[in-house]
């Protein structure tokens, strides 16, 4: 895991590209603390901060040269890096590391583009081409490491953080009204291919982008998901083994390191499971004792899942390490937080990811297996099993409908918002029926207010695949990213493996969706104590937000009577703190963190609205 940026200037309009590259690669030093270098030919620059994961040794640094024609820079990993080598040597070709990345550069070499589908990781890849004076640029399928760019008057910049690209002073700091509309109503972030700042992209995850020796781009899509919804079908042994297969495979090309791998737990399904089979592969390697497990806990809070953890840890083990966030943690790395995350994000429930990478690095490792995936994947969203009992009723399947509804009473979340009317309620505002009147407009500016939100699921029949490519997991994968490369660890995902991907979303929804439970195929594969298997409650990332807001109400109040006010252009402010009482103890669900967060990055980033 590293951190990549780069130019091409095809009209040499940069007066010193050296020196932004420099300025760059030190922005994002904390995705690549082991090793940094940078590469220059006439239009064209490439700099790289290396996390060393495979093959310690300077043999694996970038930018890596190949065949005396291509540069590149590699940010992530090919887990079937191994398989691929041997291919490749079959074919005749030698390697001078052990590193993934030269197996790219053979890969790229040899198959061409086609050498995407053959890889399995996650990736964002610049490549030149000296001979052609081209660049190569690739994001994964599914947009687990960034790739973000932007345009300049005659010359192009890339970058891993948009903290890099904020180097160049050419770029401008101007706020996207249309990306703040759809965060402060929905709370949807990382939706498209636009971010919160005005003319800086991130590469679609799934693509290509093309630059020529003139500059000119093309972006072009290699990977699109196989995806078809069927409501009801035979849920059998082989489906169970072979998601079983699969998963398994998952986890154990994903140990493949040269540094100690540990692994998140919540004490929720997935980072369960996760736990579970890599202890048990690890026993397998009498590596098993070495394992580490990092959990955030809270202290006399009613929703705290240290119970479900410590069965996890009894059950295999592990070396568990805790964390306890407060609200005063929280109110003292909140700068830090958000500067880390590049944009804003939708709660403190972010938090809780960043304080255990942080608990992670203090105790020496380098790579943690985490769980993000799985809900997209499985159904693991209350919303969803409200989208499924909808889709019974449409079908006519009311027997089962029933059913689903009689069995999803116990599965009601603790506090506020418990019966299925608030979910149904949640369901309407998923699927876009909202209004002017609605609470979440009555705090924005009026003008503002006015706008039409531009991300909603207005195609019913792509609801999962919505939460998959564009409404939850895109934003899951920033915030996962960020936190983990704050503090110099990669974090990998086994439930996003394609090959496990393309299973499950092509399963029926029965498989997924079954009796009350969610996850229904994925409890009868996998192996994780009785206790965590039968729960049919989803407290998710969960942070106690409204007693940590409230805990330091003062300060955060001065968030909007400050004299230097910058989300005017977005926000009431005046309103918001003459009903401050109310909404800061959570009594009306607008989101107030999103409010704070918002101001409080436009100052951290020096952020201006376009008015």
């Amino acid at each position: 895991m590293c951190g990549i940026c780069g130019f091409y200037d095809a009209e040499n309009r940069l007066q010193d590209g050296q020196s932004l590259l420099d300025k760059m690669n030190e922005a994002q030093i904390h995705r690549g603390p082991d090793h940094q270098d940078t590469y220059i030919d006439g239009s064209a620059g490439m700099g790289h901060v290396r996390l060393s994961i495979i093959d310690l040794s300077s043999a694996g640094n970038q930018p890596m040269h190949f065949a005396d024609r291509y540069v590149m820079v590699l940010n992530g990993e090919i887990f079937n890096y191994i398989e691929l080598r041997e291919e490749l040597e079959a074919a005749g070709y030698s390697f001078n590391s052990n590193s993934d990345t030269e197996v790219v550069l053979a890969a790229y070499d040899h198959w061409g583009e086609k050498c995407l589908s053959r890889f399995n990781g996650f990736w964002a890849i610049a490549i030149y081409d000296r001979k052609t004076k081209s660049m190569f640029l690739t994001r994964d399928r599914f947009g687990v490491k960034p790739l973000y760019y932007t345009n300049q008057p005659g010359y192009f910049v890339f970058s891993s953080e948009i903290k890099a690209l904020l180097q160049d002073n050419n770029i401008k700091r101007t706020a996207n009204d249309s990306v703040i509309f759809d965060y402060l109503v929905n709370g949807f972030v990382d939706c498209t291919d636009e971010t919160f700042f005005k003319g800086v992209y991130r590469l679609p995850a799934g693509c290509c982008m093309h630059i020529d020796h003139k500059g000119r781009q093309r972006i072009s899509r290699y990977y699109e998901l196989p995806y078809s919804e069927k409501l009801t079908g035979e849920v059998d042994d082989e489906m169970i083994q072979q998601f079983r297969s699969l998963f398994q495979d998952s986890v154990k090309l994903r140990l493949r390191a040269d540094v100690p791998v540990g692994s998140c737990l919540s004490g929720g399904l997935d980072s369960s499971s996760i736990v579970c089979e890599s202890s048990r592969q690890l026993r397998q390697r009498n590596a098993g004792k070495d394992q580490k497990t990092f959990s955030s806990c809270y202290k006399g809070d009613s929703n705290d899942e240290r119970a479900f953890i410590d069965a996890v840890v009894d059950s295999t083990g592990v070396d568990a390490h805790y964390i306890y966030p407060t609200g005063d943690t929280l109110f003292e790395d909140l700068d830090h937080l958000i500067y880390t995350q590049d944009e804003p994000f939708v709660s403190t429930s972010m938090y809780a990811s960043y304080c255990v990478m942080k608990l992670a690095h203090e105790n020496g490792v380098t790579v943690l297996l985490d769980g993000q995936g799985a809900d997209e994947i499985l159904c693991g969203y209350r919303k969803a099993r409200v989208y499924y009992i909808r889709r019974l009723i449409k079908a006519k399947k009311l027997g089962r409908a029933a059913k689903e509804i009689f069995y999803y009473l116990p599965y009601m979340r603790k506090g506020k918002n418990v019966s299925l009317l608030a979910d149904l309620s949640m369901m309407r505002q998923f699927l876009g029926r909202t209004s002017s009147r609605d609470i979440r407009h009555r705090y924005l500016e009026q003008s503002f207010a006015k706008r039409t939100l531009r991300n909603s699921y207005e195609n019913s029949e792509r609801f999962l695949l919505n939460d998959f490519d564009r409404i939850v997991l895109p934003a899951l994968l920033r915030y996962v990213d960020r936190n983990s490369m704050a503090v110099s660890i990669e974090d990998r995902l086994p439930f996003l493996d394609y090959r496990l991907v393309e299973f499950a979303m092509n399963l029926p929804l029965n498989a997924k969706i079954s009796d009350g439970y969610s996850k229904a195929v994925m409890r009868r594969a996998l192996d994780m104590p009785e206790i965590i298997r039968r729960r049919k409650d989803k407290i998710g990332f969960y942070t106690p937000e409204n007693s940590w807001l409230a805990s330091h109400n003062g300060d955060y109040r001065a968030v909007f009577e400050a004299s230097d006010f910058r989300a005017g252009r977005y926000i009431d402010r005046h309103k918001i703190l003459e009903d401050w009482d109310r909404l800061s103890h959570g009594k009306d669900d607008i989101g107030l963190f999103r409010y704070i967060c918002l101001e409080k990055w436009m100052h951290i980033f020096d952020v201006h609205s376009d008015a």
